[in-house]
Parts: C-alpha cells; structure tokens; sequence
C-alpha cells in the first residue's frame, strides 16, 4: 500500500547496494571521528583542568568504538552498522546517565532518534521499525522529565557541557547524517537516471522489436504453450489466410489443417521435430510448413512459418527424378530393357537360391546384321532395329522371362525351372522361330540374323560373371559357324577363347620383354645359288611355350596389334641388313611380309622410309610380300602405296597366289615383279592333276605378267623336277633349307662357296 514510500531496491544490483551502503556507513564514522575531534580535544583538556579525568576515559572509549566501527565496514558491513548503531545509544544513555544537570543531559535523547533511519539504512524495514518503536521509552521518560538512571559518583558534567552537547547535535544532525542521506539520495538519483534511460532504451527496443517482427522477412507467430496466437506480423497473417480486424479465432492449427498435412522427410522421436518436418494445408491451398520453434523465458514460443508449396513440387519433381534416375542406372536407354548389372544381380539371386532338381539356362542372342543396317542407312537407323529386335525379342519370350541387353547387340534372357536342356533348347529355336526375318525401317526391309549361345547353371555356380561368360563364349561359337545356329557352351571353345586372349595379352608384354625373334628361310635359283631369304617370325613365351605365327597373327590382327608387331619386324629387317653390311659389305634381298592391316596403313610409307634412313638401308635389299585378299582389301590404297614402294626401288611380291579371289584384270593392275605358288598346290604334285594344271597357270599368268615365279613348300625331289620342268624360277622350302638362326645362316653363306657341287655366290659373308 506504501510501496510509494520506501526505496525500490530491485532497482539497483546487490553490488551497487553494497557499494552505497559502505559508503554512507563510511561517511558517517569518518565525519564523526573528524568533526568531532575539536569538542573531544576541548572537553578533554578542560576535564583536566578541573580533575575530571572519567570524562577521559569515555571520550577514549568511544573512538576507540568508532576507530572499530571504520576497522569493520570494510570487513563486514553489517558489523560496523550495529557497532554504530551501539555507539549512537552509548552516547544517548551516557549524557543522559553521567551528566548531573538533566536540563543539559536531556538532550542526549535527541540522538536516539537517527537510530531507526540508521538502521533502514544498513539492516532493512524491520529493525527500523522495531528502533522506532523501542525510542517510545526514552521519548516517554523525556516528557517526564526524568533521566532513565544515574551512576552514583560518576558525574563528567564540566562548566561547557551544554556547550559540548550542542555541538556534537549540531555536528551529527547537521553534518554526518544529512552526509549520509546525501549519498542515498545521489544514488537514488543516478538509478532513478538509469531507469529512465532503460525505459527509454525500452521503449525504442519494443519499437525495434516491432519492426524486425513486422519486417522479419519471415511469418513469424508467438503463441502460448496451447497453440494460441498471441501475435503474429504480416506475412504470418498473409501466409495463414488471416484477417486481424474480422477473424477471432486464434488457435493456430485451426488455421492449418492436420488432416492435410504432408510429410516432408522420415520423422524422429521428437515430437516438435515431427511437426516442423510435416507442412500443413491452410485453407486457401498452401503448403505450410512450421520452419522454426523456439520457446520463450515466458513459456510462449516464436513460430516460423514457411510457404513451401512450390519446395514440395521440386521436392516431388526430384522424387521422380530421382525414381527415372534409379530406373535409368538399372535399364538400357535405347531398349528400356534392363541392362547388365541389373542382370547380374537377377541372376547373382538365382544363384543363391538354385534348385539342383530344375535346369535354369541363360541365353544370349547376338544381333548379327547391325552392321549391314549402320554401313548402309547409318548409326540412326542401326539403333533403330536394335530398339525394334529387343521388341520382337520381348513378345517371344514366355511372360515373366527377365529379359536384358547385355551389351551392345547382345540381349540375354534367363530360362527357369526346365527340366531337361533339351527343354531348354526348344524353347530357344521356338523363340528364334517366331522372330521376324526381317523388319521395316523407314521404308526398308532390313534382315534380322542373329546367334544364340546357351549357358546351363552349374550345381557349384556362384558368380554372375561365370554365368555370363559362358554364354557369351557360346555365343561367340554360334557367330563362328556357318549357320545361325544354337550353341550350348563348350569347354573347349571356352579354353580356346582363353588362349585368344592370353595371347593379345602376351603379344604385348612379348614385345617389351625381347621374346620375339627373326629366322631367316634362303630362297634358291634353279642353279641352286641363293637368290635371297624371307623373314619369319617365331615366338618363345615363358608361359604359352612356342606359339606358331599361325596362331598368332590373326589374333593379332582381330585385336588391331599387328602395327606392333609390324614395326618390331621392320626394325629388325633393316638393323640385321646393316649389321652384315657393315661386316661383310654385301646382303641378300630380305622379303618380308605386310598384312592385309599393314597395306592399309596411312603412315605405311613414311614407316619404312623413317626405318631405312635410320639404319641407312638401301631399298635394293628389301622385297615385301602381299598376299592377294591383302591386295583386294582396300585396293585403291593399296596400288598407291605398292606404285610408291616400286618407284623407291622396292621389290612387290604377291604371296599365296591362287588362293585368293582377285580377278585377273584386278591383278594385272599391281606392280608385283614376283608371284609365291602356294604351298597347298605345291603339296598336291604327283598326287593331283589338278594341282598341277593350276601351277602351270600361274607360271603361265606370271610370264604375261611379266613377273617372276616362287614356289613354296617344296618338300623333295619330285616337286623339284616338275616345277622346273614348267619353269618356275625360284624355290622355297625344306627340300633345300629350313629357317635358320641368324648365327646358323651366316655359316651356311660362309661354306657354300667351298662345295664342289655348286658355282661360287654373289653372298659372300666370311
């Protein structure tokens, strides 16, 4: 009811209560000792003049009590405040109790009543209160006029003691107390200062407050702990679809609706974290979602709101991106049939649960005529059949039948739960049965021929690559045959496609590690001299053993490694005629064999022009050897780069002739100066009239053509005398010498001279 009469005390902080509170009780003490020293000193000496020497000893004791009091309120404020407050009833009950003249000693009760401001001070209401109250008794006894008690032969009343009495009134009531509330009432001041510049920073806080609230950026809401808005700015009102001046209802979620509400990521436990992870419906449509919560020191909570209809359509858009994503990662884009990984995994499950009593098969079709569509009409049209082949693929197929493109024109299918192969092949031929012959793209009726391999799944299967390697080697077989046949996988096929590709490998790292070689097989003139040597290439392998060029160039040329192997022979060619040139001055002519790869090499010459120059090798050594499908192959490019080689000084030769398909008006376009009969005819003398008729051809082909004839493969007597007897110039083979060695050869050029039996060479290497 009062309040307005006390000091608020929450105004100031326990430290600014304490600092004020030392400083008054300080002011005190200290202007009492001080000021009151002159009347101390005074009373003092006039007590000795008249031999009042207990006056002395009270004037001693009580600054020894104040001298205590300063002693303590640095110490212990609540301990200098009381000894002050003992001090102030000291002085009173002394004056009134020592002094024999009541008329003076009377006004020592004056004192007693700054005791209750004192204690308010320093102690609080109560014991203000309670001082107030207890001075009743010395007021009472003063309206009597009577003292409280006296001290029989203690007397310290001196001829100036009304003197010194009012003086010290005068000095505590004037000075020492108006001192202290001075210091109360400043610092009453300065809190009251500080509280108008709190409020007014208060104020323009609460305006701020307004204006990030209302200009946020954000709909913002505070509602109560029950979801009741309290208040909420603009946007807010905007979001919610909510008018301040018309709309009562205040509940939030009646404005959002719950049944509506979507889901917008997988909930936690938290509840909140639930809400803020769903967005609701408002009632004109939008999605909201509930952005941010947070809670108040008031137990109110700031809610932010978020529009997030357009987020939840990208978030659906990116949902089915992400589903076309995971279907494109899985399927094939031009067929929309599943691809290879998703087969391996279809079968990586087969093999897991495989039932031994049940044949289970994965077929494979190659597209054999994609490359008769992507030659003619182009790569557009080429896609197109595929796309239209895995249609008519997929209606042949049983329903149910996991059906995949493994890979560029191979589409695989699995079989399931047959009882027999045989089973299993039938199905196969009645699938390839009810495929179309043909299929009509843009106007064009183009033809469907395709091979089929099957792979039966094997009791110990357990990888999908196993699976799928078997197929595809069988598959590889079926391309190989004749007719677009059905091939179950074979063992040996399989370990034939190993060596194949141990072989491409092996190619490589031979040529690195030195382990091809050149042998070197002399051909004869019909004197029996030696009119030159073919190069040969043998192959040792540390891990495949003696690999015969038969096997090996094919796979060479299939794999595109011939260009090595090529310039490895090239190199050696020209390093071996400049060794024996710089030895021995002289070299036979080395013939040496391009590929049909070879011949159609755009840096072909400019290969043999660099390797001659390098090892400084003339062109008169050197004769290349052709075959005929070489020469048919790529032909005008081929009579270019044999016209070049000719007008450089190299020797042509057409190796294998007679076993090619080239027309006589196609070869008498090549600048050949030699023809190799092939061994084949050669084998077949003395055994098959044919043979003969036909190596009699081509000797006679030769002479029109102006060219020289060798014989291949002559393997006794009997080939020799024929073939000379129809005039072939020149013979090779084991009936005169095997391929030698480099160190063998030279040997045998060394001793040739020295038999009896034939004439002297122009090779003379010793």
């Amino acid at each position: 009811m009062f309040r307005w009469l006390f000091l608020n005390e929450s105004a100031l902080t326990p430290a600014e209560h304490t600092a004020w509170k030392l400083s008054a009780l300080r002011i005190i003490l200290m202007s009492g000792f001080v000021l009151e020293a002159a009347v101390a000193i005074h009373s003092s000496l006039d007590a000795i003049a008249v031999g009042a020497y207990q006056v002395l000893w009270v004037v001693g004791f009580f600054y020894a009590v104040l001298a205590v009091g300063l002693y303590y309120s640095s110490r212990h404020l609540r301990a200098g405040a009381a000894i002050l407050i003992g001090t102030v009833y000291a002085s009173a009950f002394s004056i009134v109790s020592f002094i024999s003249d009541f008329d003076i000693a009377k006004f020592g009760y004056i004192f007693i009543y700054t005791t209750p401001i004192i204690a308010r001070l320093f102690f609080g209401t109560r014991l203000a209160m309670g001082l107030m109250v207890f001075n009743f008794l010395p007021f009472l006894l003063l309206l009597m006029n009577r003292p409280i008690f006296s001290v029989p032969g203690f007397d310290v009343t001196l001829p100036a003691s009304n003197t010194y009495i009012q003086s010290l009134l005068f000095l505590f009531f004037n000075t020492c107390v108006p001192l202290a509330v001075f210091r109360v009432l400043h610092e009453l001041d300065v809190s009251a200062k500080r509280y108008r510049q709190a409020s007014d920073a208060l104020t323009v806080s609460h305006a701020q407050y307004e204006e990030v609230f209302q200009n946020a950026g954000s709909a913002l809401l505070l509602t109560d702990a029950s979801g009741q808005i309290l208040q909420a700015n603009q946007l807010a009102n905007n979001l919610l679809g909510r008018n301040v001046d018309k709309d009562e209802e205040l509940a939030l979620f009646a404005w959002l609706s719950l049944d509506n509400s979507v889901r917008l990521k997988s909930p936690n436990s938290d509840e909140s974290e639930n809400m803020r992870m769903s967005a609701y419906r408002t009632r004109d449509g939008k999605l909201v979602a509930l952005e941010n919560i947070s809670q108040t020191s008031t137990e109110h909570y700031i809610v932010a709101l978020r529009d997030v209809s357009g987020l939840h359509s990208m978030h659906h858009a990116l949902q089915l991106s992400l589903e076309r994503e995971d279907y494109l990662s899985r399927h094939d884009a031009l067929t929309n049939l599943p691809n290879r990984d998703m087969l391996r995994s279809h079968l990586h499950d087969i093999l897991a649960d495989n039932d031994d009593s049940k044949v289970t098969a994965l077929v494979s079709f190659r597209l054999n005529s994609i490359r008769h569509a992507n030659q003619q009409f182009g790569a557009h049209t080429g896609d197109i059949l595929l796309r239209r082949f895995a249609e008519e693929l997929s209606r042949a197929l049983p329903k149910n039948c996991f059906c995949a493109r493994l890979r560029s024109i191979v589409f695989s299918f699995v079989v399931e739960h047959s009882r027999t192969p045989g089973e299993i092949i039938k199905l196969v031929e009645k699938v390839r049965n009810n495929l179309p012959k043909e299929l009509e793209i843009n106007g064009e009726n183009l033809l469907v021929q395709f091979s089929a391999g099957i792979a039966l799944v094997r009791p110990d299967d357990k990888l999908p690559d196993d699976l799928i390697r078997r197929s595809e080697v069988a598959l590889d077989t079926a391309r190989r045959s004749s007719d677009q046949s059905v091939t179950l996988f074979d063992e040996e096929d399989a370990q034939q496609i190993r060596r194949s590709v141990e072989i491409e490998v092996g190619i490589v790292n031979g040529l690195k590690q030195n382990e091809f070689r050149l042998v070197y097989q002399p051909k004869v003139a019909r004197d029996g001299n030696i009119a030159g040597m073919e190069a040969l290439l043998r192959w040792e392998s540390p891990t495949l053993g003696n690999v015969p060029p038969a096997e090996f160039i094919p796979i060479a040329e299939r794999a595109g490694l011939i260009r090595l192997i090529s310039n490895f022979v090239m190199d050696q060619v020209c390093s071996q005629i400049r060794d024996w040139l710089n030895r021995f001055g002289d070299c036979p002519v080395i013939a040496l064999n391009l590929s049909v790869t070879d011949i159609a090499r755009s840096d072909l010459l400019q290969l043999i022009d660099d390797c001659c120059q390098r090892h400084d090798v003339a062109s008169s050594y050197l004769e290349f050897e052709i075959t005929e499908t070489g020469l048919i192959a790529n032909e005008t490019l081929t009579i270019h780069h044999l016209d070049e080689l000719k007008a450089r000084g190299f020797s042509i030769a057409i190796d294998d002739f007679g076993t090619g398909y080239s027309s006589l008006s196609k070869l008498s376009h090549f600048p050949a100066q030699s023809v190799k009969i092939d061994r084949s005819f050669v084998a077949q003398i003395g055994h098959n009239k044919k043979s003969e008729m036909i190596i009699k051809a081509i000797i006679s082909l030769a002479d029109i053509l102006s060219c020289h004839t060798v014989a291949e493969g002559v393997e006794n007597k009997e080939q020799e005398i024929f073939l000379k007897e129809i005039g072939c110039d020149f013979f090779q083979g084991y009936y005169y010498y095997r391929p030698l060695e480099v160190s063998a050869l030279e040997l045998l050029l060394a001793e040739l001279p020295a038999k009896e039996n034939l004439p002297p060479y122009q090779f003379k290497l010793a």
